[in-house]
């Protein structure tokens, strides 16, 4: 991120700075409610929805005041052997909660999240994604930090800008986008190039095979400003529909339910009150400036903030996509408090169903562009009331919040009817018998792993994605830059040598249409990265917890191996086909032993599709640092030109 900003003066009256940064909850909410905003008034706010009243105190809005919203739906036309559709971007207000005034988004047909795009498996695809889009970007963007360390208590924590700066050169940024459907097997050409922008009034024709049912999702691609476009509205769900789930008699109509989750924060007006503007604000931390992960304080669901569903005594379905920027979501259902145990059972993964129904052990954790097909069964909670719950970020559930009611884990609220089940559904012990679990026998045998080491802030103050490749351990001094050993679980030692880190390196990696590679990713960073190859789909094969206090930070570098500590289970949502994982630990996630947050995750990935595309971390605000090109052809190709399955 560019962290030159421009100063702004903290001359308002009734501001008590040092309660804003460095006191409590209440003392800063006190002075954010009492005082003018650091930047001008917003823009005149339109009225509030019908009946609906201001928040009481200007900052807390309601919650379960407002009921889930179910996004539009866009089904294709047909035309011959394909399908045809136009989606069109367009700037809109948008209703996120009836105690704050309409906001002013950046859309794909008026609607946050966009319309639904509901497709037939099989069917080939071709959209026209026309840009309507008006005004510079509706966001304001701040950020903030103390030279001392972390925020005990962050500003991003509250609304407004008090207490921040300005992020230059973000408040003027044109109506250019770019349209990736995320997970769609695609050529590089309609994949949504992140270089290749569409200016107002041009159309971006992309044709998808759209082979295989499965949970996708679209959202905006624009290099160096996803992490503000996304932020800004341009997001949505795409649902391929195949012959499988309808054999199964699924839960479907009403009872099947998208649940797309983002966090959001808004700006205050002259009165101190929310105001329909979008807040994209994040701490630099100390004199370096290191961005900690963007969070912001209120949860949207189907755009909707902290929203109630209305459901029947009996099972559903839920398509759960994380769409936020950088928030990763460790999701609980709670009666009364009380986790409700095994109520998740998850079916599907980010590439379709699984073999057979897998019960969630303790948390749903999603990472940004994760997805999750899950069935609930809700006829033992007749006539009560359900939470789901985000467990991540150190409140528990039925912990009140020491600091601030924002920061409380509630995600939605469930409104169970007190009648009798309308229906009957057995949850079936095969889901979908054609998924394989990938076995040692499909992976190569002659080639090498590809190696991902993820490391934490460098040269330029943010996270670093380093490609490797296998050297002679003589060839090299330890420790040096760029130099990372590794000891595996049979006492192997790998010693391993960057090639590439920036995205114009160049060394891009080539891999061989059809054929399939395993890749290693190893984080040594503090913080979880979610990741996400183009082009491809994966499934994982292992997860394990490493010691890294080997890593010398200072010289970027091994001082002694990363070494295996013990394998680590995969979750229910883990095992299918997938184009997004996490890597790395967060929080109350998982804990390595003796605190270790080491961890490699090894993953076979598939090529089916050609072109260029990129391999990058899924937090937008650390993407522009973290992505590299990749390209996929045949293998003919690659090799008339000595590059199958090389670095060139």
């Amino acid at each position: 991120m560019d962290t030159a900003s421009a100063p702004i003066p903290d001359d308002r009256p009734g501001l008590d700075r040092r309660a804003l940064l460095m006191g409590g909850a209440a003392a800063g909410l006190g002075a954010l409610a009492a005082a003018a905003p650091l930047f001008a008034p917003a823009p005149a706010a339109a009225p509030y929805a019908a009946g609906a009243e201001p928040a009481a105190n200007g900052l807390i809005l309601a919650k379960f005041q407002d009921r889930l919203r179910i996004p539009p739906v866009l089904r294709p036309r047909a035309r011959g052997g394909h399908d045809e559709l136009t989606v069109r971007l367009r700037t809109a207000d948008v209703t996120v909660h009836s105690q704050l005034p309409p906001v002013r988004m950046w859309t794909y047909e008026g609607s946050y999240p966009g319309p639904t795009i509901e497709a037939t498996a099989g069917r080939p695809l071709r959209v026209a994604w026309e840009n309507g889009l008006s005004g510079t970007i509706p966001v304001t963007a701040v950020d903030f930090g103390l030279a001392g360390g972390p925020s005990p208590d962050p500003l991003t924590n509250y609304p407004g800008t008090a207490g921040c700066q300005e992020v230059a050169g973000v408040s003027g940024l044109e109506p250019w986008a770019v349209v990736h459907l995320h997970g769609m097997l695609t050529g590089g050409g309609n994949d949504g190039w992140m270089e290749n922008l569409l200016a107002p009034g041009d159309v971006q024709l992309s044709a998808y095979p759209n082979r295989d049912a499965a949970t996708l999702w679209y959202h905006d691609h624009t290099h160096h400003v996803s992490r503000f476009s996304v932020y800004a509205g341009l997001a949505g769900l795409f649902v391929a529909r195949g012959e499988r789930e309808r054999e199964l008699d699924l839960p479907r109509g009403e009872y099947e339910v998208p649940l797309v989750l983002s966090d959001r924060n808004f700006d205050l007006d002259a009165s101190g009150a929310l105001a329909g503007r979008l807040v994209h604000k994040v701490e630099m931390v100390g004199a370096q400036r290191l961005m900690r992960v963007h969070a912001a304080p209120y949860t949207l669901v189907n755009g909707v903030v902290w929203p109630y569903l209305e459901v029947d005594p009996r099972w559903y379905r839920f398509r759960v996509v994380n769409a936020a920027n950088s928030r990763i979501y460790r999701l609980m259902l709670l009666a009364d408090g009380v986790p409700v145990s095994g109520a998740l059972k998850v079916i599907g993964t980010d590439q379709g169903l699984t073999d057979r129904p897998r019960q969630v052990e303790g948390a749903l954790n999603l990472s940004p562009g994760e997805r999750a097909d899950v069935l609930v069964d809700f006829s033992a909670f007749r006539g009560r009331s359900l939470k789901l719950v985000n467990t991540l970020g150190g409140v528990t559930p039925g912990e009140a919040s020491r600091r601030n009611d924002m920061l409380e884990p509630d995600v939605m609220q469930f409104r169970v009817a007190d009648r009798r089940p309308s229906t009957r559904f057995t949850l079936p012990e095969s889901i979908d018998p054609a998924f394989r679990r990938i076995g040692a026998d499909d992976l190569p045998k002659d080639r090498a792993p590809r190696w991902i080491v993820l490391v934490g802030p460098g040269a330029q103050n943010m996270p670093e994605l380093w490609e490797m490749e296998e050297v002679d351990a003589q060839e090299v001094s330890v420790p040096a830059a760029g130099i990372v050993q590794v000891r595996d679980e049979n006492g192997t030692l790998t010693t391993l040598r960057r090639t590439a880190m920036a995205y114009d390196d160049g060394n891009t990696i080539s891999a061989v249409h059809e054929e399939v590679e395993v890749w290693k990713y190893l984080n040594l960073a503090a913080s979880p990265h979610p990741m996400h190859i183009h082009l491809a789909h994966f499934q994982v094969v292992s997860r394990a917890f490493y010691d890294i206090t080997g890593f010398d930070r200072q010289v970027r570098g091994s001082a002694r191996p990363i070494a295996f500590r013990s394998a680590a289970e995969l979750e229910a949502h883990e095992v299918g086909e997938k184009d997004v994982i996490r890597v790395g630990t967060a929080g109350a996630i998982t804990a390595g032993p003796n605190g270790t947050p080491g961890e490699m995750v090894t993953v076979a990935v598939r090529f089916p599709v050609v072109g260029r595309g990129v391999h990058h971390c899924h937090m937008l605000e650390h993407e522009q640092h973290m992505v590299r090109p990749l390209v996929v052809g045949p293998a003919g190709a690659l090799h008339a030109g000595g590059h199958a399955g090389m670095h060139h």
